[in-house]
């Protein structure tokens, strides 16, 4: 199996607000998605996928919705506010969370995959130097 990993950075801000400790609070990071991609056979070029095929649509993506935006819980109460205000926001179905950020791009990118030998095998969503966190599902 081969396999190739990319990297796209951006700055967004969330709080996951029914956390008890302090990230219940408005805060942002300066955030990492890393996209791991696999195939058992190479294309005509010795490649899985041309880097940039997947790492500008992924790109434009998130500069398009996630880049310097609030990524939000659909149940929070900022959002009037926010929304009212003018301010960029993406809404989820649950907490903004690492974790279910991945999940969402893990979908996601297959909308961006050009050969259907290609395989999304993990998104991880890096929020801090210390911590990340990855989706892969159980088939894998």
């Amino acid at each position: 199996m081969y396999s190739i990993i990319t990297k796209v950075t951006y700055e967004y801000a969330h709080r996951l607000m029914y956390h008890q400790g302090k990230c219940r609070h408005v805060h942002g990071h300066s955030g990492e998605v890393t996209v791991e991609l696999t195939a058992s056979v190479l294309n005509e070029n010795g490649f899985v996928m041309d880097f940039n095929d997947i790492k500008t649509p992924l790109k434009q993506w998130i500069n398009e919705h996630w880049d310097h935006a609030y990524l939000a819980n659909r149940h929070d109460p900022l959002l009037p506010t926010l929304q009212a205000n003018g301010m960029k926001i993406f809404i989820f179905d649950a907490e903004p969370s690492a974790e279910v950020m991945a999940a969402f791009l893990y979908w996601k990118i297959n909308d961006f995959i050009t050969r259907p030998e290609v395989r999304v095998k993990r998104v991880t969503v890096r929020e801090t130097c210390t911590g990340s966190a990855s989706y892969e599902p159980e088939h894998h």
